[in-house]
């Protein structure tokens, strides 16, 4: 099954030289499973690598325009890069109807499932970002997308608690 990535790449604002990271990001582990000789791999090595491209963009961000104490910092970067903001963005970018996924996942209508698929989702597509077009770019689509709510976060001291989120 192909899908039309360019619609993706656009709503991204990156077009990727090689299409195959993009397709790549967007693989459940789940399909694979119903499609055995699908010709990519399942997305987690990228949601890994995005992972702490993600944390290093942000942090980055964070001690160049801030000089706000470590906690301070530490607390705006847990904020800005949790589970639900990642899937929100992800939502926002209608990333989950271009992934790959199993029939039973795609049909799941449990919302924390959906949620925990866009963030990975969108860790593996800043790893995938990070891998064709290197820093620069991933910093560009991370700030364009994902800093951009730090100044609402900080106006309405909506931080993120992860403590509480371990309790949950």
């Amino acid at each position: 099954m192909k899908k039309q990535l360019s619609i993706l790449e656009n709503k991204m604002g990156v077009k990727f030289k090689d299409n195959a990271f993009l397709r790549n990001a967007l693989v459940h582990r789940s399909y694979l499973n119903e499609h055995k000789d699908f010709s990519y791999d399942q997305n987690e090595r990228l949601e890994f690598l995005g992972d702490a491209v993600l944390e290093l963009v942000v942090t980055d961000y964070l001690y160049k325009n801030y000089s706000e104490a470590e906690g301070v910092l530490t607390n705006w970067r847990s904020s800005l890069v949790n589970g639900e903001r990642l899937a929100s963005i992800s939502e926002s970018l209608d990333v989950y109807d271009f992934m790959y996924l199993s029939k039973g996942e795609s049909r799941d209508s449990n919302k924390k499932a959906r949620q925990y698929i866009l963030a990975n989702a969108f860790e593996a597509l800043v790893g995938a970002i990070y891998l064709d077009q290197g820093y620069e770019s991933a910093a560009k689509f991370i700030n364009e997308h994902l800093t951009v709510h730090l100044e609402k976060i900080i106006k309405d001291k909506v931080l993120w608690n992860a403590v509480e989120e371990l309790e949950k």
